[in-house]
């Protein structure tokens, strides 16, 4: 029998970390660049949790507005942490692409 070897196409950095940034700014999906570069177990778990933190912060400022009779306006800050976190997973994403190790783990 021959030897089998698996080829893996080694994907863009560049390209992954691009798709990442669209996705995040439109879908709200940094997660995406996962798919691109063949992760998707991954993916899935990165898409859902961003989409779940994004969700709670939103719901938590809505609810810390509605009963504080508009006081909430002043927590607009704390949307910088689901921000933060798609970063994270693009900056994930561009790393697992170029083969180095990765920050953030599998959930």
């Amino acid at each position: 029998m021959a030897d089998k070897k698996l080829v893996v196409e080694k994907k863009d950095p560049g390209i992954a970390a691009l798709i990442s940034v669209v996705c995040m700014l439109i879908l709200g999906a940094p997660a995406v660049g996962y798919f691109y570069i063949g992760d998707v177990k991954k993916g899935i778990e990165y898409l859902i949790a961003a989409w779940l933190l994004a969700g709670l912060v939103f719901g938590g400022y809505i609810a810390i507005t509605i009963f504080t009779s508009g006081l909430g306006l002043c927590c607009i800050p704390v949307f910088v942490i689901p921000l933060v976190f798609d970063l994270l997973i693009v900056w994930d994403v561009y790393l697992e692409a170029k083969g180095e190790p990765t920050k953030l783990p599998i959930i």
